[in-house]
């Protein structure tokens, strides 16, 4: 197993390394005065997804909408894989909010009292009404079913921490602590794609990454070893997403979109 995990590093770092890197010219197209605390995403139909002193927004021209849970009180984070049904993580309670469209509450999972008991610390929407999610106690990805209350765990266990996560429909995909790309489908296949560099992360898809470091901003493509950098000079850069290959920019300023070419 070890000289197995040994060859995978030794075969995806030349990938980075060496592939061939072409510059773009991004388009700046937009800008979005905001106030807010984390910027969540664009989910690619004109709705900003952000939150302030934990209250969630969702940003559009004609409107917008807001949802807060006081008793659950700091929002962790805000899952749009399905923009239709946000997924709204409370750490500090071990529980998760599912909204509707026009951020109505569809259900409540606290995870301390279902009937197997798990410790959540990452959570996002997976397909047929189920979520992913990451029980810290027995380290191990699992699918937690909506309409049974069950949690499923799949493949084998994932010990350490995740420097950054990111769910999709079919698969869930992190960066270790170590700075390896990996990835688990829902039959349970987990995959190492190698060591990336340091940085700030987002998946585009389940084949490209996005890293930025020190404004500079790298679009690696696993599958033809492509890579395209380009430079956007946005002081302070809090977070960012990519969708529809327009790249939202939050800052304290505010979310800015530019147009870019994925490999």
């Amino acid at each position: 197993m070890k000289l197995r995990w040994l060859l995978l590093f030794c075969l995806a770092l030349p990938f980075w390394g060496e592939a061939q890197l072409e510059t773009q010219q991004p388009e700046k197209r937009s800008h979005l005065a905001i106030q807010a605390d984390a910027f969540w995403g664009f989910d690619g139909l004109g709705n900003y997804f952000y939150s302030k002193n934990n209250v969630l927004f969702k940003h559009h021209e004609s409107g917008v909408l807001q949802y807060q849970n006081l008793p659950f009180g700091k929002l962790k984070s805000v899952d749009i894989t399905q923009p239709l049904r946000p997924i709204l993580f409370y750490e500090n309670f071990n529980a998760v909010v599912v909204l509707d469209n026009f951020l109505n509450e569809i259900q409540v999972v606290e995870f301390s009292t279902i009937p197997t008991p798990i410790m959540i610390t990452a959570v996002g929407m997976a397909n047929q009404n189920r979520l992913w999610g990451y029980d810290a106690v027995m380290q191990q990805i699992g699918m937690y079913h909506l309409t049974t209350g069950s949690f499923s765990p799949i493949g084998n266990p994932v010990p350490g921490s995740w420097k950054y996560y990111q769910c999709a429909f079919n698969s869930l995909t992190w960066i270790d602590a170590k700075n390896h790309w990996k990835s688990i489908t829902i039959y349970g296949h987990i995959s190492d794609y190698g060591q990336l560099p340091e940085g700030m992360y987002y998946f585009v898809n389940e084949n490209v990454v996005l890293v930025y470091n020190h404004e500079t901003w790298t679009l690696w493509n696993r599958l033809t070893g492509k890579k395209s950098s380009f430079e956007i000079v946005e002081k302070s850069v809090k977070n960012f997403s990519c969708n529809d290959q327009i790249l939202s920019i939050f800052t304290a300023e505010g979310i800015t979109n530019y147009k870019i070419t994925v490999p």
